[in-house]
């Protein structure tokens, strides 16, 4: 055999063994795919097999997508009436907190050349924190220590430009105060970054506030708070600043009045209008305003609450004159014909301040709970203020402290106040009486005593003809 024969019959040897390999490599892939199939088809039956006899034992089962109603006049829409859960909230309102010289030198401890004004709120604080929210008006500035208009009180200062310790808010905070009207006639005392310093130091610690703003765009935000599912709309204005310029470049920074201005009034009903159109459950404006050291509304205030009300105010809380006005109540009628019911305090007086009786009253003031409401009753809400109540204040000195008294409690509870000197208690007897009176000296309002606290409510219509006759 040729070599060249040779090398021919290893080829064809080699072309055979590869036949017989691929052969056996299809033979193998098909036995594979039949047991496959057979275990798929096992494991199939026996599931198949389990589902029938699920069927058997538990039964298919039956939806009845049918509505059945055999007599449909007799059922009422009411049957299916889903009610939303009656909401609550107390609102406590306190008036101007002032901080004199008296004040700022009592605060301070020259060991740790700091301030802290937390005992004038000691007797008073679980009145303030009892509440879901409790406002208060801050009527100073906080700009930190040197950087007032004047400085003359430990770095502070008092009357006429008040500026204050910075913990004043702290301690506000602390005592149970949420919220801080800042707009009234001091807030420029130390200037137009006096008023952007005491907004950054109110942020900063989680106080917030209204009435003074840093730009226009925070000034046209609507201020909305929610308080357990009720919510409220909040507008603050002073009368005026004392006569110290608004910055003609930033008229922003505050919202007054301009001394009753028409243009400016109606800026301010506007913004009423606008937080009513929001839809808000309760608008309620925050104003400075009227005669300083009068027990009695003056003519600016009676105009200035007129107009609220027709703007769509429900509640409104007032300050400035120092000493305690009347609360009154209306029936406001709307511009579609219905009516709704509206509350106006004139002045909560002094919360805390260095003013002590001269023959006015300055030494007193009330803490003032509102009761809202907010019901669903037959598809419709319903918003009202469902009770009130006051706690007149009375603020004493000792050689260490000026601080809040609650007045009924102190009268009922003497021994808890034994510090307290005869002049303070002559003072305490004189006003559990004399704020009551003038709170209901409108004749819109009774009143009745509740533990250390006075309820008042609305007269009814056959009381006022009683009164009138």
């Amino acid at each position: 055999m040729t070599n060249e024969e040779k090398q021919r019959k290893i080829r064809e040897l080699k072309e055979q063994r590869r036949r017989i390999l691929q052969r056996k490599r299809r033979i193998r892939k098909i036995q594979i795919a039949i047991i496959m199939t057979a275990f798929v088809m096992v494991v199939v039956g026996v599931l198949w097999g389990a589902v029938k006899l699920t069927k058997k034992v538990i039964g298919p089962k039956k939806i009845d997508y049918s509505i059945k109603i055999e007599k449909p006049e007799m059922i009422s829409r009411t049957d299916f009436k889903i009610e939303a859960p009656k909401r609550e909230v107390t609102l406590t309102v306190v008036g101007d907190v002032m901080m004199h010289s008296w004040q700022i030198q009592r605060s301070y401890d020259p060991a740790t050349d700091s301030f802290d004004v937390s005992d004038s709120f000691t007797y008073i604080e679980k009145y303030l924190s009892h509440a879901d929210y409790t406002i208060a008006n801050l009527e100073t500035t906080l700009p930190g220590r040197y950087n007032g208009s004047i400085n003359d009180v430990l770095g502070y200062s008092d009357y006429p430009m008040f500026s204050s310790p910075e913990i004043l808010a702290n301690n506000l905070k602390d005592a149970g105060v949420d919220f801080l009207q800042t707009a009234n006639n001091h807030s420029l005392d130390s200037w137009e970054d006096g008023v952007y310093a005491t907004i950054d130091y109110l942020d900063s610690i989680g106080i917030p506030h209204t009435g003074t703003f840093k730009s226009q765009e925070e000034n046209d935000k609507l201020c909305i708070v929610e308080i357990n599912g009720i919510t409220f709309g909040f507008v603050a204005y002073t009368y005026g600043t004392n006569g110290l310029p608004v910055p003609s470049e930033h008229p922003y920074c505050i919202n007054t009045l301009d001394n009753y201005d028409d243009a400016k009034l109606e800026e301010m009903y506007s913004k009423v209008r606008a937080l009513d159109a929001a839809g808000v459950d309760f608008v309620c404006p925050l104003i400075h305003f009227g005669t300083e050291y009068t027990e009695v509304p003056d003519s600016w205030q009676e105009m200035v609450v007129d107009g609220l009300f027709e703007a769509g105010a429900d509640v409104i809380f007032g300050g400035h004159p120092h000493v305690v006005e009347p609360i009154d109540v209306r029936t406001i009628t709307n511009p579609d014909g219905t009516t709704r019911t509206g509350w106006v305090v004139y002045s909560f007086g002094n919360f805390v301040s260095s003013q002590r009786y001269d023959g006015v009253n300055k030494d007193l003031g009330m803490i003032t709970d509102f009761t809202f409401t907010k019901e669903f009753v037959d598809g419709q809400t319903i918003n009202s203020v469902t009770q009130v109540k006051v706690e007149p204040t009375y603020v004493y000195w000792t050689d260490s402290t000026i601080g809040v008294i609650p007045v009924l409690e102190a009268y009922n509870h003497k021994s808890d106040y034994s510090f307290l000197s005869d002049g303070d208690w002559n003072r305490i007897d004189y006003a559990k009486d004399h704020v009551i009176e003038v709170v209901t000296a409108k004749g819109s309002l009774d009143y009745s005593i509740d533990g250390d606290m006075f309820v008042v409510t609305p007269k009814t219509q056959e009381d006022t003809e009683n009164v009138e006759n």
